[in-house]
C-alpha cells in the first residue's frame, strides 16, 4: 500500500493563507487608491474636456457658479411680443425693471400672463428644471393666494399643469413685497386644476403621469385669484439649462 500522504490543501496551510490574504488586501488597496484618485479633478488637464464629454441634461444651471449662470443669461428686451414670448393682455408689460403685471383692481376677477413657446412641441416629460423670481402686492394680505404661479399647457391648451407657491407644504414662500425664487419644479403641482379643489403631488410625479403630452406653452401668470389693486414684477424665467432675464 503506498502510504504518501497528499500535501495539505494551501487553505490549511497558515502561512500561505496569510500570504494570499496581504497579497489581495494590497492590490485591493492600489485598486482603491487610483479610483478614488481618478475621481478628482487634479488629474484633469485643463481644456481636455468639451461639451462632447458631457452627457445632455447632467448639468443644471444650479450646478454653475452665478456668475456663469449670469452671462448664460438671455436677456429679453424691448416690448411684448417678442420671438419666444407673449403676454396675453396689455397689462402685462416689460419694463427697465423686468416685467409688470397689473394693477388689477379687482384681482379675483382680472389677470395677465407671460408666456413662452420655447419648449413648445416637445413632451412634458423633457422638462427638468423651472424656476422664476418675482414679488407682488396687493392692497392688504391676499393670504397668499394673489402670488404668481406657473403653468405649462399641454395638448394643444386641452390640459395644463400648474404649480402655485400658496399651496407648498409645509411652509409657502408667498409673503408680499419682496422678491422670491420659486424653483417649481422642485415644489408640488396639479393637474387640470387651476382652482386647487384636489391635494398636489410632487411635480416629477405629475410630469411622470403625463410624460408623453406635448407642451403648447409655459405662462407665469398674476391674477384671477385675489387681491385689491393686484400687481407683480417678475425678474427672470429658467426652463432647463436656459435663463431669461428681463427688462429693457
Amino acid at each position: 500500500m503506498n502510504t504518501t500522504r497528499d500535501p495539505a490543501p494551501a487553505w490549511r496551510d497558515p502561512i500561505r493563507t496569510l500570504a494570499i490574504v496581504l497579497v489581495v488586501l494590497v492590490l485591493w488597496g492600489a485598486t482603491t487608491a487610483v479610483a478614488a484618485k481618478l475621481i478628482t479633478g487634479a488629474d484633469v488637464k485643463d481644456g481636455s474636456l468639451t461639451g462632447k464629454d458631457i452627457k445632455n441634461g447632467s448639468l443644471a444651471r444650479e450646478d454653475l457658479k452665478s456668475d456663469v449662470q449670469n452671462a448664460l443669461t438671455i436677456r429679453v428686451t424691448g416690448g411684448l411680443p417678442t420671438k419666444s414670448f407673449s403676454k396675453s393682455n396689455d397689462s402685462v408689460k416689460n419694463t427697465k425693471d423686468g416685467v409688470t403685471f397689473g394693477p388689477y383692481a379687482d384681482g379675483g376677477a382680472a389677470g395677465g400672463s407671460l408666456c413662452t413657446s420655447s419648449m413648445n412641441g416637445q413632451p412634458f416629460g423633457d422638462v427638468d428644471h423651472l424656476a422664476y423670481v418675482a414679488r407682488y402686492t396687493a392692497n392688504g394680505d391676499t393670504g397668499g393666494v394673489g402670488v404668481p404661479y406657473l403653468r405649462v399647457f399641454l395638448a394643444n391648451n386641452t390640459h395644463d399643469a400648474i404649480f402655485s407657491p400658496n399651496t407648498q407644504a409645509p411652509d409657502p414662500d408667498t409673503e408680499e413685497g419682496p422678491f422670491h425664487t420659486w424653483v417649481a419644479t422642485a415644489g408640488s403641482w396639479r393637474y387640470d386644476d387651476d382652482p386647487g379643489i384636489g391635494p398636489d403631488s410632487p411635480f416629477k410625479t405629475i410630469r411622470n403621469a403625463h410624460s408623453g403630452q406635448k407642451i403648447s406653452k409655459i405662462c407665469v401668470s398674476t391674477g384671477f385669484s385675489a387681491g385689491t389693486n393686484l400687481s407683480a414684477l417678475m425678474l427672470s424665467l429658467e426652463i432647463n439649462s436656459k435663463g431669461y432675464g428681463f427688462g429693457l
